[in-house]
């Protein structure tokens, strides 16, 4: 029996409905024979810990296809995850507590549901006191909520690391963690039998350690800590260091600094494809930037662009995003003040911006690629009207015997008043185009007589059955050429080929009539009475006698 969505269920716990000792089924029917005789006396349960309705399973075994567990009949069940990975959360807390035993170390292991599920969360405190907090996250947590949790958990922790699985971390959350730490941590899991081992890794934006075990890893006073790796903590930012930073009053910074860092944070942010706030920016770039007015948060970004308008790289102020997602509007007054035009209303920021942000994606994501093209603007603010070079070539797709050929149709140069507007099709697509020379409007006999001069020359080229189904159509627009009543039928001029076979034909016309009336003049004249009875009286008169 399948999950409720029709997914196989291969995880279960062992010896009860609340177990937390989980097992992953052996998919094979030689692996499950011997898992058997190894533990007979094992029973199986869909676990509410795995979100689960309790009720016991039982191992199916198959040779033709995956053996996976299933209820008992009449059971009715919505768990709605029942892969391999649905018992990560489980797997990790057992990691977690041998790894605290074999390092005396006093834990408290504790499963989170966040909204989707019990696996949402793994929470692992460290200490008398659960001072120290490491938190797995293994759903996705919007960048909103992960702040506010992260607010609320540091409260009552020293410290505080989060490790993230496959697609936990919005982009927003890894640019601060970049920024605070110098490095993100990561976890993913690997299949050993019937369990799943967890592995873990520290990254940067440009390289990542290794994949170790957690017997690599180490608990210490500032936190967990991976080989291969050392914390950078700002003073700045992070809950972390609050503490440790509080009455503590920064050094004003130069502009010249502020500038710097300020561009640093939005390229930062362009490598990884977000659009901060500026808050965030502040955050990551320092704290003095928080409180300035909108004046000279413009002067500060102009500093940073002055050189996009002429050297044509990207906008970067065009980066920063309000809580909506829209460009703040002194965006415009960056725009207007390195020199790329000034933006008639916001819908035209809007769109302006959103191609800049393509563009800085472009150059400094990694990896780059080329950058599209800036949208000009025009003296009024508007966005200019796209030029374009020459006009697109249509294609079209000619279904044809072995299967459907795609045509390029390319417009004729002007050869003769009568084929001057019919394109240079390719022999393929000229029946087609007889069909609809008959429903178009306007002159439809001009161009009908027209395309059917180019089926005349394309017939010498076309292979059966081609060949044959264009005479057919032709045909057809012969007749219903001839049926139009007052229209006088065009006569295109005729290329070099058609005109020779056409001579050819009337020059072997004329042999044969000339022939034929020779074989006539030839022949000697039949008297028209031979064979005929003669009219009575005709014959019977007799020479008159002479008078003696």
């Amino acid at each position: 029996m399948t999950g409720s969505d029709g997914r196989l269920v291969q995880t279960a716990v062992i010896g009860s409905r609340n177990s937390g000792r989980a097992i992953i089924l052996p998919t094979d029917a030689d692996e499950l024979t011997r898992w058997r005789r190894r533990h007979p006396a094992y029973t199986y349960w869909c676990g509410t810990q795995l979100g689960g309705c309790g009720n016991e399973l039982s191992d199916r075994l198959y040779r033709d296809k995956v053996c996976h567990f299933a209820h008992r009949p009449h059971t009715s069940c919505h768990r709605t995850a029942t892969g391999a990975a649905s018992a990560d959360h489980l797997f990790i807390k057992d990691d977690l507590a041998a790894w605290a035993g074999r390092n005396r170390l006093k834990g408290k292991l504790t499963s989170r549901d966040l909204g989707s599920g019990p696996g949402d969360a793994v929470d692992f405190r460290v200490g008398a006191a659960r001072q120290q907090h490491v938190r797995f996250q293994f759903s996705r947590l919007a960048h909103a909520e992960w702040n506010r949790a992260r607010r609320r958990l540091s409260g009552d922790s020293a410290t505080l690391d989060w490790v993230f699985g496959p697609g936990a971390a919005p982009p927003e959350t890894m640019e601060e963690l970049y920024d605070e730490y110098g490095y993100l941590l990561r976890f993913r899991f690997e299949t050993h039998g019937a369990v799943r081992r967890i592995r873990l890794r520290a990254e940067d934006p440009r390289r990542s350690t290794d994949w170790v075990p957690l017997d690599a890893c180490a608990m210490t006073p500032a936190g967990l800590r991976i080989p291969g790796v050392e914390p950078r903590r700002r003073s700045s930012a992070g809950p972390a260091a609050a503490g440790a930073g509080r009455g503590a009053v920064p050094a004003p910074r130069s502009r010249e600094e502020q500038v710097l860092a300020l561009k640093e944070a939005l390229v930062s942010a362009a490598r990884f494809r977000t659009r901060p706030t500026w808050e965030t920016l502040a955050r990551t770039a320092g704290s003095d930037l928080l409180g300035l007015s909108v004046l000279d948060r413009v002067g500060l970004l102009v500093l940073v662009d002055q050189d996009c308008g002429r050297e044509g790289s990207p906008l970067l102020s065009a980066l920063i995003r309000t809580g909506e997602g829209d460009p703040p509007p002194y965006v415009g007054d960056v725009v207007a003040a390195v020199g790329c035009g000034v933006p008639a209303t916001a819908a035209v920021l809007k769109r302006w911006c959103q191609r800049e942000v393509d563009r800085a994606f472009a150059v400094y994501g990694i990896p780059s690629r080329t950058a599209p093209p800036r949208l000009p603007l025009t003296l009024d603010g508007h966005l200019a009207a796209p030029q374009t070079a020459e006009p697109a070539q249509h294609q079209t797709i000619v279904h044809v015997k072995g299967g459907p050929v795609r045509q390029t149709a390319t417009r004729s140069k002007p050869e003769s008043k009568g084929l001057a507007s019919v394109p240079l099709l390719h022999d393929t697509e000229i029946r087609h185009s007889l069909r609809s020379a008959r429903q178009r409007r306007g002159p439809r006999p001009r161009y009908a007589a027209a395309l059917m001069a180019r089926a005349e020359e394309a017939l010498t080229r076309l292979p059966e059955p081609q060949r044959t189904e264009l005479v057919a159509e032709m045909a057809t627009t012969r007749r219903w050429l001839d049926s139009r009543p007052g229209v006088p039928a065009q006569n295109p001029k005729q290329s070099r080929r058609a005109k020779k076979a056409a001579n050819a034909r009337k020059a072997a016309a004329a042999t044969q009539t000339a022939r034929a009336e020779k074989k006539r003049q030839g022949k000697k004249a039949k008297n028209p009475l031979q064979g005929a009875r003669p009219l009575p009286g005709v014959g019977d008169a007799r020479p008159k006698k002479r008078p003696t």
